[in-house]
C-alpha cells in the first residue's frame, strides 16, 4: 500500500494510542511498515501535543458558529503546524441536543466551516481541510445541564 495514503488515513485519535501501524517513542509518532521499518514521521510529541491543545478552547455559544476569541491562539498554531505538513485535517463539527436534529446538523456544519474559514484566513491550504457537520452525535457531556450541553457544542480535529 502506498506510505502517503497510510499516513494520510491515520487520524489523532489513532495517534493517541498505539496501534498495529503505529510505533512511538518519546519525541515522534511514525507509521511503520510491517518489518518496523519507518515509512513516514506523521507528528513529533511536542507536534501533538500543539495539535491536542488546539482542541481545547473550540467551542461555541447556543446557536452560534463564529469561532470564539480564546480559541484563537490555539487555532493559530494549528494552522502554523498545518502550513508545513502534508496533511489534510478534517474539522468535526458537533452541537448539543438542543432544537431538531436536521436543524443541529447544519449548524454543526456551519461551525466546522466557520473553523476552517479561520485557518484559511490565516494561511491555511484550503484544499487540505475538510469540514463536516455530525450534528448531536457523539456528545462528549449529557445534554441535560448548561455546562454539558457548552462542551457538547464544539469541534474536533483528525489527520488523514
Amino acid at each position: 500500500m502506498n506510505p502517503n495514503l497510510i499516513a494520510r488515513m491515520l487520524v489523532i485519535a489513532a495517534v493517541l494510542v498505539s496501534g498495529s501501524s503505529l510505533a512511538q517513542n518519546p519525541s515522534t509518532i511514525a507509521v511503520r511498515k510491517s518489518d518496523n521499518t519507518p515509512v513516514a514521521v506523521l507528528a513529533t510529541e511536542e507536534e501533538k501535543m500543539e495539535v491536542a491543545e488546539a482542541i481545547k478552547n473550540v467551542e461555541f455559544d447556543f446557536d452560534q458558529a463564529e469561532v470564539r476569541p480564546e480559541a484563537y491562539k490555539n487555532l493559530d498554531g494549528l494552522t502554523a503546524w498545518l502550513k508545513g505538513k502534508d496533511v489534510t485535517l478534517k474539522v468535526s463539527g458537533f452541537a448539543d441536543a438542543t432544537g431538531p436534529k436536521d436543524y443541529n446538523r447544519g449548524l454543526s456544519a456551519r461551525r466546522a466551516r466557520a473553523v476552517k474559514d479561520y485557518l484559511v484566513m490565516n494561511g491555511a491550504d484550503p484544499a487540505r481541510i475538510d469540514p463536516v457537520g455530525f450534528g448531536e452525535t457523539n456528545p462528549v457531556a449529557p445534554n441535560d445541564s448548561e455546562s454539558g450541553r457548552q462542551k457538547n457544542r464544539r469541534v474536533e480535529f483528525g489527520l488523514y
